[in-house]
């Protein structure tokens, strides 16, 4: 049996990949079973609740001598503790190569597009396995997430042409559809300070550092005012707990494309320096495309 799963803190794109990829598995003669890192954000499941798709469960079992196939990721960070006692078998991502090494052989489905959503509906093509409407619908739900509605700089137009080919195969209309689904994306309200800044956080290695970084999607920074001081003070707290060098947090505008970074770390104030002073930068949108490379260039610099 292969076990299926994307990254910790799971986004959209990565648990509806999980289930996608065992149904792209399954359809191609592979028993799999998908599972998740950590616990869903209402976005997610909106679009499972939109699909009729069942949440996969948490993966608690240790991972020695199992076979694992990961979707949405290659860094060892981003993966559990264990991973290394793992068989993996295959990755589905659309981010950079990352960490992850493995100790045979495997499938590596890596493609320059604005979701592994995206990439997953490529390999169906490829191997002729048919796409039915709640698969459709998990697609489609995760490529426009991951793409903040095709405005992300990740986006490409091969991404554009899909959702115009899901769109059909999913029975939507893509804009209701879209301002329901960055309405569930937007909403923190009743979020703890733990579960903001645990909403979207990812792990990376740069330059010899190890990093956090995480990402709110808003649609006004007002929505998370109240908490500023409360989540630097964690931030802080964070980075003592787990000898971290720096934690970053995206607090991301979709409406006007504005990031503001929060920092938090011995590395901080290189990040602070690093942009004539100014934590907010403009037309921001993307973690993968746009933020995680300047500060990869600020840190190995």
């Amino acid at each position: 049996m292969i076990n299926v799963f994307g990254h910790k803190s799971p986004d959209s794109d990565c648990v509806c990949s999980a289930v996608i990829a065992t149904h792209w598995l399954g359809a191609r003669g592979k028993q799999a079973t998908p599972f998740r890192l950590g616990e869903i954000s209402r976005e997610t499941q909106f679009i499972f609740d939109f699909a009729g798709v069942e949440v996969p469960p948490l993966l608690e079992k240790p991972l020695k001598g199992e076979q694992v196939y990961l979707v949405d990721y290659s860094e060892a960070e981003q993966a559990p503790d264990d991973i290394n006692d793992a068989d993996l078998v295959g990755i589905v991502d659309h981010h950079r190569l990352g960490t992850l090494t493995s100790a045979a052989p495997l499938e590596a489905w890596l493609m320059p597009l604005g979701s592994s959503a995206s990439v997953l509906f490529e390999l169906c093509g490829i191997h002729n396995v048919e796409i039915p409407q709640p698969m459709a619908r998990l697609m489609i739900g995760a490529l426009l997430s991951d793409t903040v509605g095709l405005k992300s700089p990740t986006t490409t137009e091969r991404d554009a042409e899909i959702v115009e080919l899901l769109a059909p195969l999913a029975g939507v209309e893509v804009e209701p559809f879209l301002a329901d689904l960055l309405a569930a994306k937007t909403n923190v309200e009743g979020l703890s300070t733990e579960a903001l800044l645990d909403k979207d956080v990812k792990g990376y290695e740069i330059a010899g550092k190890s990093t956090n970084l995480g990402q709110l999607e808003l649609a006004d920074y007002g929505q998370v005012e109240h908490e500023l001081a409360n989540l630097q003070a964690l931030m802080e707290q964070r980075v003592t707990d787990k000898g971290l060098d720096l934690i970053a947090l995206m607090l991301t505008n979709i409406r006007t494309e504005e990031t503001t970074l929060m920092v938090a770390g011995p590395l901080s104030d290189t990040i602070k320096n690093a942009n004539n002073g100014s934590l907010v930068f403009e037309g921001f949108l993307s973690r993968k495309k746009q933020m995680l490379p300047w500060v990869t260039q600020v840190l190995a610099g």
